[in-house]
């Protein structure tokens, strides 16, 4: 949807091809990252209503509390707010995490805290008592996204070719991303939602996270059809691979959870 959106916009021609990254290359080459950020301000502020997926995470805050277990860290590649947006909704604090891929700070990521501070992760090895997972759910947005204030100082995309040839150079997430979340990254289940590993900007993002290793969890995908070619990079990371479509999933998993249907509703 989003590439069919700049790609309209930015007139693409037919030989290029739809890939999102390549759309986003085009108009970064042709027009500037300016008018490419402008596009996508826009194109994603329009579809920014969250969904009953999103509504099912913002439930399970309420649901952790009364069992006296850590909150959700919730890893995203996704720009929009509607995650955010559906936290809020329900009443429930967050922090942010978001990577920066452009500026000064480019290549560090950025802490949106509940309060409205934000502060840029500079020693992300002493970054430790600023996140609260026991009391609060920490959302990574790993390859940045929309920033809603007028001024749009914080405003970063991981979208065209040259981001990801230069996402986190030398390095790997877990040295990036702030140490408690690194802890957690390494020492988690992990559950995929609508991830295709077909995807090469995403098992880039995942050789990024494990360096190549395989997970030391056991964690899950689930995609709604998946080929033999699919199954099989899923199987290479020791990923179970469940073909569900992801509402029915997720409407599933709230029951199982204890959190009602109607708060997805």
């Amino acid at each position: 949807e989003l590439a069919r959106g700049l790609a309209e916009r930015f007139d693409l021609p037919a030989e290029e091809g739809g890939e999102l990254t390549r759309i986003a290359q085009y108009a970064a080459l042709m027009k500037g990252s300016g008018p490419l950020y402008d596009e996508l301000h826009e194109l994603l502020a329009a579809r920014a209503a969250a969904t009953s997926i999103h509504r099912f995470f913002a439930a399970l805050p309420r649901v952790l509390r009364e069992r006296g277990v850590p909150q959700q860290l919730i890893v995203t590649t996704s720009y929009d707010l509607a995650l955010e947006e559906a936290f809020l909704a329900e009443g429930e604090e967050f922090d942010v995490v978001s990577y920066l891929a452009a500026g000064r700070n480019r290549g560090k990521f950025c802490h949106f805290g509940p309060d409205g501070t934000v502060r840029v992760i500079d020693v992300p090895n002493m970054y430790a008592t600023e996140l609260e997972l026991e009391r609060r759910t920490v959302i990574l947005k790993l390859h940045g996204g929309v920033d809603p204030a007028p001024e749009r100082d914080w405003e970063s995309f991981v979208i065209t070719e040259d981001d990801y040839i230069d996402y986190l150079p030398q390095s790997d997430l877990a040295t990036a991303v702030p140490v408690g979340l690194a802890a957690r990254l390494r020492r988690s289940h992990f559950l995929f939602l609508g991830y295709g590993m077909r995807e090469w900007n995403l098992r880039l993002v995942l050789n990024r996270l494990w360096a190549g290793a395989p997970l030391n969890y056991r964690s899950w995908a689930v995609a709604p059809a998946a080929g033999p070619v699919e199954r099989a990079f899923w199987r290479g990371r020791d990923v179970e691979l469940l073909e569900a479509s992801l509402e029915e999933y997720v409407d599933s998993l709230a029951r199982h959870a204890g959190v009602g249907v109607e708060a997805l509703q």
